[in-house]
Formats: structure tokens, C-alpha cells, sequence
């Protein structure tokens, strides 16, 4: 469906277009995304959540490597497209690793989002029961603690401005790709 939603974009394009993901599977439409770009704003948020692989395969297994998410998003950038590397939602991960590799890959500020429960975020996307079990399963409970998620946030924005970057989570965040 994508094909033929893109195809319309471009024959009617908006002002600004933004597409999230976290697939490898947007490379088989470059071609149009490159047209696309020529006709508006194109901006494409893709999802980095760890560069662990022992945590992605828990919590995404049926989801693209660490490796494979980072060269997507190097060949959407090579392409001339317009590429966020979005840390979200922020699973357990090496905060200067996975911060350092996304800059390397999109060379744009970032974008993020901690793991957010319900009770500190009453809006938007939260973290599903999964999660919780599978945190609980394997002794990840302190990646739900705000506290933790907080200072994860704080480490990655430290890094991003040592780099000349930003990192802004949030709607914040979010909102930069509308703009």
C-alpha cells in the first residue's frame, strides 16, 4: 500500500510529510521517497530503541537489528533524504553507543522517547503489558523506573551536545518533523 500512498503524496503533495518508522522495508520505495523529497518536506523518523541485540530480540523480535535499522538509516541519508535517528521508546541499552552510532548514521540532532507508564504519561503512546513481563522476566524492571529512564535521557542529551547535536524528547521532539 505504501507504493500507491507515496504515488499520491507526490501528485498532490502536502506541505510537510513525515513518515515514522522502524523497517528496513522503506528502502524498496527510495525511488519514490527521492521524488517525493523534490516535491515537499520529507522527513523520515526512524525508530532506534537499543543497540543491544540480546534486548531488541526480547522485546522485538520480528524487528530489524541494531546493524540493519543504523544502515537504513545511512542510505535514506546518502539518498538526500531528510532522516531523524529516533531513540524510541528507549529500551536498555549503552547509552554513549547507541548514541554515537545514531548521530554517525543520520549526522541530524535526535529525536526520543523513554519507555513511558500510563500513570506519568496519560496521553499517546505508553508501554504495553509485554513489556512489563518481559522486563519483570528478565530483571529489566529498573528500565520502567522514571528515574532511570530520566537519567538515560540526561546521558544521551549530555553526549548529543558534546557532539555539536540536540536531543529532544517528547512531543518537543516529535513536533520538529511537522515543522
Amino acid at each position: 500500500m505504501m507504493p500507491r500512498i507515496l504515488d499520491a503524496l507526490a501528485d498532490r503533495p502536502p506541505r510537510v510529510f513525515a513518515i515514522q518508522t522502524r523497517g528496513p522495508l522503506i528502502l524498496r520505495d527510495i525511488d519514490r521517497l527521492r521524488t517525493l523529497a523534490t516535491r515537499t518536506t520529507l522527513r523520515v523518523s526512524f525508530s532506534i530503541t537499543t543497540n543491544r541485540e540480546d534486548i531488541r530480540r526480547l522485546y522485538e523480535p520480528h524487528c530489524a537489528t541494531f546493524e540493519e535499522r543504523l544502515q537504513t538509516v545511512r542510505v535514506l541519508r546518502d539518498a538526500g533524504i531528510e532522516t531523524y535517528a529516533t531513540l524510541a521508546p528507549l529500551l536498555p541499552c549503552d547509552a554513549g553507543e547507541l548514541t554515537e552510532a545514531a548521530l554517525g548514521a543520520s549526522g541530524r540532532d535526535l529525536i526520543g522517547d523513554p519507555l513511558h507508564i500510563r500513570s506519568t504519561k496519560r496521553h499517546g503512546a505508553t508501554t504495553r503489558e509485554a513489556a512489563f513481563r518481559i522486563s519483570a522476566a528478565h530483571h529489566h524492571d529498573r528500565c520502567l523506573d522514571e528515574a532511570d529512564q530520566a537519567r538515560v535521557v540526561e546521558q544521551i542529551d549530555h553526549i548529543a551536545r558534546s557532539a555539536g547535536f540536540t536531543f529532544t524528547t517528547g512531543p518537543r521532539g516529535f513536533a520538529k518533523l511537522a515543522l
